[in-house]
């Protein structure tokens, strides 16, 4: 699957300014969200599993990370994650290889999937507490916020404040932050809260206690006035990993 985006990565580097410092990093992710067809969810599965032997078959060394929404928004849709890509990763696989791919895809998985949304993600390891490379966990608090044209870099900073607001407190909150680069509904920024189990939640993120302890209450509510006028629209769900369906090289 990650093959068939291949042309359009090598365009997209003109659109993410983000990364120039970090060129060199592995912090791109090619990310799907796939919707099965009413009743096919278990094809789909099977179909996924047979993709995934595929790239065994064929000695893939990137692997997958898929998830699935078990509450919240998109309930029950499938996330398919090919993590810490560089731009130049995908300049190493050639025509045949991408073709090869996408017609295993057309015969094992497209058959089952009523739709397909396709993103590349930046993860901003700057802007977070906890790093996306990290193995992944077992659940996944995922935030969504769209951000009004124009204003990407003010919530930028936003963010990069609480993360110091939070790093002066020690606070035990961690979460990872990915930009949206390309795709439906950019500019907009994943806030991802990692979990092994779900009572681990019940920690509050507590954010206006740690802008205000770090800055006090004028510029606590300054700050979060600024959300208040940059986010466009949020949405957020919890997603649990399915290893059985992640691919992992050999």
């Amino acid at each position: 699957m990650v093959r068939s985006i291949v042309l359009s990565l090598a365009s997209l580097a003109l659109l993410a300014p983000q990364a120039d410092a970090q060129q060199d990093a592995a912090n791109l992710t090619a990310f799907y969200v796939i919707k099965a067809k009413p009743g096919m969810a278990k094809q789909l599965e099977a179909g996924i599993r047979k993709h995934n032997a595929w790239h065994a078959k064929v000695d893939d060394r990137k692997g997958s990370n898929v998830t699935v929404v078990v509450a919240g928004d998109e309930f029950g849709t499938y996330r398919v994650g090919y993590g810490n890509l560089r731009w130049a990763d995908m300049d190493r696989f050639s025509p045949e290889q991408g073709m090869a791919d996408g017609d295993d895809v057309q015969v094992n998985i497209m058959p089952f999937v009523e739709s397909v949304i396709s993103r590349i993600l930046l993860r901003r390891d700057d802007l977070g507490r906890a790093s996306a490379s990290d193995p992944p966990a077992t659940l996944s608090w995922v935030t969504y916020n769209y951000i009004r044209p124009g204003k990407a870099a003010e919530y930028a900073a936003y963010l990069a404040r609480l993360k110091e607001a939070y790093d002066k407190a020690n606070s035990p909150y961690k979460y990872f932050i990915q930009q949206v680069i390309n795709g439906a509904g950019t500019p907009a920024y994943i806030t991802v809260r990692p979990a092994e189990k779900w009572a681990d939640f019940a920690t509050p993120a507590n954010t206006r206690q740690a802008l205000v302890a770090a800055y006090g209450e004028l510029e606590a509510d300054r700050l979060l006035n600024v959300v208040d006028e940059v986010v466009l629209r949020s949405a957020s769900f919890v997603a649990a990993r399915r290893a059985d369906l992640s691919y992992t090289p050999r």
